[in-house]
């Protein structure tokens, strides 16, 4: 297909339409009149047919007006509720006349009428249908247009309420001769009104004489052509009917009509004129057609070629085109801001493509270009990885706002460090500094890293696993750094430091954590190789057994025995420890019925993980199950690890209450190992005191373990705190504990740990052996 200059076809449009307007002036400016007329006489019934929808509108607003004096009336209102039919009569004519209503009508809840002001309106007929009574009722009027005795009005209902509905007061205004006259005055068009039932005309006023006819309808003005008018002489009129009133009764129209002729011989002068004007301007339309053809045809042939380089991916010209022209000047504008957005939305894309867009560190995909980088410069390098610790119950207690406010404070403070650092998922980070750091330089960035964050006014307590791989010793190459540093960041987790240098150990053991959660995730699932055993505690003062502490096992098929210490870091560790907690509280709350219905009534100690207390959900879950299986809160106690208080003291504070509140009893275990002090403790809302056993096992031998064990118990009883001591082992301990007031002793002197149906048993026989002797 041929293609031409935008030049050339501005000329040849403009030549064809000189040629085509030479051939067709005359036919186009007749016919372009002669449609304009009719879309005027179109026009004029429209606003004809508005006008008179306006003045029904006006009268129906005084209806109601004249109406709600009447029914707001207060004698009246007294006159309908009792039935006096002299005053009814007496106010229905005196407010007729005063408003000049041609009908005023009283009508019962059921639409029969009452009183009615015109004499040939007998009572109890009815004037209305029954849907507009309905209709009145509802919404407490309604209008209508009604034929009565050959006579058309406008009408409008209204209740009478006294204060409930107890009568219909019905005003009107007769649609006569008189009304239609004053329609043609102010439409200045001949107006007819009809009412029909069916095919049937009822009733019909018209402003029209006999002479005058409606040559058609306002749907056929485009009928209407210069020939046909030609054709009609004065009296022929064309109508636009409206309905006022459709429903099963009849339908009431308007009809206004206007003369034809009388309007399209206004146009006779205006079409010769118009025509004489188009000649001349259609002959000087070539004339300008070629100058603005090359007008238009530079600045675009420009903007083009500015295209085809922006497309190529040069954003940096300049688009300096200068035109009069509104369009093109736009044109210009857009291709300049088109030209910035571009340049602004790929410098976007590639910041998004390489960075986290939360903290506005690199992202994993950009930090392995950076390491591959360091691995090609042959140099030794250092990596450090991060990781926040316990980020997914930072979420869960804090929200999830402040979560990523903690991300993004690590964040600054590893720019602040210098060196490149990205987020590679979660909580975890990636730093790589300028210059190998010392260990000691470590544990500085560490505490500074752990320093709280405050958010809103809450202060949350960061702890974080610091692991460190040297390259290339440790790595030869990225996809293997990235994995040695996952292996060294989950064994940081674990040490005491939370801080360590990569070890080719660390596989295996990683190994070893991977497949313990895999065959964990599996066991509480089924449940099958999970158990709880039950070791007893000796009530020192009534010499019985009144408390067990609950203990979780795991026989493994493909592990064997895994020793409770492994696999608990582990669930903690990779989030599990949630549903471990809810798997051993299920299981100790069915245990306890088990015992009672044995006749063994004893409280179960079930030991709680630090992400336990933070779990909000955890306590109402305990109370719901336990109210199920009929215990009470003496069944169940908790015992929580002294470290695990110490890492947010006022948070353990306000998490414990809940649990005293709800009537259980808390204890601490394992004291002595953490750092707290029982000036720290003494805050914290519990019950108990559990001596861990390192300082009892040898307690009959060791003076030093004698005086720390006796220093405690005293410190505790002058808190109101029990004490209960864990490891007891010989008979001389025992007798040691009981001389200090000790109030519990649990250790293999008095049982080992044992299963529930064991334990049950074991209670039975020895609740009564004479633990003094």
């Amino acid at each position: 297909m041929a293609s031409y200059t935008l030049n050339k076809h501005i000329f040849r449009l403009s030549a064809g339409l000189v040629l085509l307007c030479t051939t067709a002036i005359l036919f186009s400016v007749w016919s372009s009149t002669i449609e304009h007329a009719k879309r005027q006489l179109s026009d004029t019934l429209e606003v004809a047919q508005s006008v008179v929808v306006e003045i029904m509108g006006n009268r129906e607003e005084q209806l109601f007006n004249s109406a709600s004096v009447l029914t707001d009336d207060f004698g009246f209102k007294q006159a309908v509720a009792s039935g006096d039919a002299n005053t009814i009569e007496s106010v229905l004519l005196n407010h007729g006349a005063r408003v000049e209503a041609d009908l005023m009508a009283l009508l019962s809840l059921d639409g029969m009428v009452t009183q009615a002001t015109l004499d040939d309106i007998e009572q109890q007929t009815t004037l209305v249908s029954s849907e507009l009574i309905a209709e009145t009722l509802q919404v407490g009027g309604a209008t209508s247009v009604v034929l009565i005795n050959q006579r058309l009005y406008q009408i409008l209902l209204l209740t009478v309420d006294a204060p409930r509905p107890i009568a219909i007061a019905m005003i009107g205004f007769e649609l006569d001769m008189a009304f239609l006259e004053r329609l043609k005055a102010i439409t200045l068009l001949e107006t007819t009104m009809s009412v029909k039932q069916g095919d049937d005309l009822l009733f019909r006023r018209t402003t029209l004489n006999d002479l005058q006819t409606v040559t058609s309808t306002s749907s056929d003005i485009e009928s209407l052509s210069w020939l046909s008018l030609v054709t009609l002489n004065n009296n022929h009129f064309v109508s636009q009917e409206f309905s006022l009133l459709s429903d099963e009764d009849y339908q009431v129209t308007i009809g206004l009509s206007d003369n034809i002729e009388r309007l399209f011989n206004e146009f006779n002068d205006l079409q010769i004129t118009i025509t004489l004007i188009a000649a001349t301007c259609l002959a000087l339309s070539l004339l300008f057609g070629a100058a603005v053809a090359k007008r238009l045809s530079r600045p675009l042939l420009r903007l083009s070629m500015i295209s085809q380089k922006i497309a190529a991916g040069d954003y940096e010209q300049a688009i300096d085109i200068r035109s009069r022209t509104t369009e093109i000047a736009d044109l210009t504008g857009s291709f300049m801001s088109m030209q910035s957005n571009i340049k602004e939305r790929e410098a976007q894309i590639k910041f998004q493509a390489s960075h986290d867009i939360l903290t506005g560190l690199l992202n994993r995909y950009a930090i392995n270009d950076v390491i591959n980088q360091q691995f090609d410069s042959g140099a030794e390098f250092q990596v450090i990885g991060v990781n926040i610790l316990g980020f997914r119950g930072i979420n869960d207690v804090f929200g999830h706002h402040n979560g990523d406010s903690c991300l993004q404070v690590i964040a600054t403070r590893l720019q602040a460090l210098g060196g490149q650092a990205a987020r590679l998922n979660g909580g975890e980070f990636l730093w790589l500094p300028e210059q190998i750091q010392s260990q000691r330089r470590l544990h500085e960035i560490q505490r500074e890293l752990h320093q709280p964050i405050e958010v809103e006014g809450v202060v949350i307590q960061l702890r974080v696993a610091i692991g460190e791989v040297l390259c290339p010793t440790d790595s030869a190459d990225t996809t293997t750094l990235l994995k040695h540093l996952t292996i060294t960041l989950d064994q940081a987790r674990t040490e005491s430091s939370l801080m360590v240098r990569y070890c080719a150990d660390f596989e295996a053991q990683y190994t070893r954590r991977i497949t313990i959660i895999t065959a964990l995730k599996e066991a509480l699932v089924t449940g099958s190789e999970l158990s709880l055993v039950y070791q007893p505690k000796l009530h020192m003062s009534s010499l019985s057994i009144t408390h067990v502490e609950a203990l979780l096992r795991w026989n493994s098929v493909s592990l064997g025995f895994v020793p409770p210490d492994e696999f608990i870091a582990v669930a903690e560790q990779s989030g599990l420890i949630k549903d471990v907690t809810h798997w051993v509280i299920n299981r100790a709350i069915s245990d306890v019925q088990a015992m009672k219905q044995q006749g063994v009534n004893v409280c179960v100690a079930i030991n709680l993980a630090a992400s336990d207390i933070l779990n909000d959900d955890l306590l109402p879950m305990i109370i719901d199950k336990s109210m199920q299986a009929g215990l009470t809160n003496e069944n169940l106690a908790f015992e929580i690890t002294e470290s695990d208080l110490v890492a947010d003291h006022q948070l353990a504070i306000q998490q414990l209450s809940r649990y005293r509140e709800a009537g259980y009893s808390l204890a601490i275990d394992d004291f002595g190992t953490g750092y707290s002090s029982m000036a720290y403790l003494k805050n914290l809302p519990v019950t108990d005191l559990k001596i861990d056993k390192s300082f009892v096992l040898k307690l009959a031998n060791n003076e030093s373990d004698q005086q720390i064990v006796q220093t405690i118990i005293g410190l505790a009883h002058s808190f109101g705190l029990q004490v209960i001591a864990e490891g007891v082992e010989d008979k001389a301990s025992l007798a040691l504990l009981n001389h200090w007031k000790c109030e519990y002793a649990q250790g293999y002197f008095i049982s080992r740990p044992a299963p529930l149906n064991e334990i049950i048993v074991w209670i039975q026989k020895y609740k009564d052996l004479p633990w003094s002797d």
